[in-house]
């Protein structure tokens, strides 16, 4: 995997709590998976169903197909995927403010795809995407000490959970012929579809 040149060598980061990357400043969807929704149900103390149906939209979006060693093949598939229920120019459900400080509902059990901000493969192989990130990421602006540097094996690995969720997802999605009602039992059929 080549990482862009801005974070070849590494870099530091440490979020700042500026709440951008769940924002409306950014625009963009929370991708959930099966992993997600059972950990944020717990956390909330309420059942699939009822997160699913409080919750989840369904959207289109079209994957990177990641080969077994989890390098991009050149295919790519368009498919049903789970995402919050929130149009993309508004800030995420569970963002507030408190003391001056953006602050997540569901730190604890944030989905995997907010945990691994700003290590996404499409921000750290591109220096494009890199640099449209620093621009509104306080936590990649900041000036810090040696003590916050990701080196470059660890920034893969992050890369690489992604690439593995991804993955799993699309062969898992393969195997029902891509039902994503297959896949997630407990969706409503009347589960909104956001464009």
């Amino acid at each position: 995997m080549d990482l862009c040149d801005s974070v070849s060598s590494g870099f530091t980061f440490q979020c700042q709590q500026c709440g951008k990357c769940c924002s409306n400043e950014t625009e963009g969807y929370i991708f959930m998976y099966m992993v997600d929704i059972e950990k944020i149900s717990k956390n909330l103390q309420i059942s699939k169903e009822e997160f699913a149906k409080k919750y989840l939209s369904i959207t289109k979006y079209e994957y990177t197909i990641w080969d077994e060693n989890l390098e991009a093949t050149k295919n790519t598939k368009t498919m049903d995927t789970l995402v919050l229920n929130f149009e993309q120019s508004s800030d995420c459900i569970f963002l507030f403010i408190e003391d001056g400080k953006n602050l997540c509902k569901i730190y604890q059990s944030r989905p995997v795809q907010c945990d691994l901000f700003p290590f996404w493969s499409m921000i750290m192989t591109s220096e494009e995407n890199f640099r449209r990130t620093i621009k509104y990421c306080e936590g990649l602006q900041k000036n810090l000490n040696e003590t916050f540097k990701f080196s470059p094996e660890e920034i893969k690995q992050k890369i690489y959970r992604e690439r593995e969720l991804e993955r799993e997802y699309f062969i898992r999605m393969k195997e029902v012929d891509f039902n994503i009602f297959q896949i997630y039992p407990f969706l409503p059929p009347d589960t909104p579809f956001l464009k």
